[in-house]
């Protein structure tokens, strides 16, 4: 299977790259450090485009859900599958404290897992599966090692069940 992945290099989707790769998948890797850039979308969507699945994982301002967008346009009736990393954080409103920042991310989640819903009522003929991690080890501040992480959420994709929705701590 092609599976492309957008923040390889680091982090979640540095984790689900190791995975998928050593079962034998070929990874297309769309991160900063090899010449990618989330706010190009069509270009983006183009390299996308050929693949079997796409981990919707690096998010920078909206473009996360504009990428979504762009991509499910283009697998309209394929039955291939958009994993969406999301957060938890969009299940409770955040505290004042660590302020603005995170206000904004959890809004541009939000954003996305809207824009999943609408798209799924959409029928579309493509599978759209939002994932919510809680806290993960991926800026060195605690939390749960993104490869212990990856590994759990690769162990309940790959039983191939209609999850819509994985909240994964």
């Amino acid at each position: 299977m092609k599976i492309a992945i957008t923040g390889h290099s680091a982090g979640i989707g540095q984790a689900l790259a190791t995975i998928y790769q050593s079962q034998g998948h070929e990874i297309v890797g769309l991160s900063r450090r090899n010449g990618y850039n989330i706010r190009i979308i069509p270009k983006l969507a183009g390299v996308i485009e050929p693949c079997d699945l796409f981990i919707n994982n690096a998010q920078v301002g909206f473009a996360q859900t504009e990428l979504l967008f762009d991509v499910a346009k283009r697998w309209q009736n394929t039955g291939k599958h958009i994993i969406n990393i999301s957060t938890m954080m969009t299940q409770q409103p955040v505290p004042t404290i660590p302020g603005l920042g995170m206000v904004e991310y959890r809004t541009q989640k939000i954003a996305l897992e809207e824009a999943v819903k609408q798209l799924r009522h959409q029928r579309l003929g493509i599978k759209l599966t939002i994932v919510r991690p809680g806290k993960i080890n991926t800026q060195g501040d605690g939390g749960t090692d993104p490869a212990i992480w990856a590994q759990e959420l690769v162990d309940i994709l790959n039983k191939n069940l209609p999850i819509p929705d994985i909240s994964l701590l």
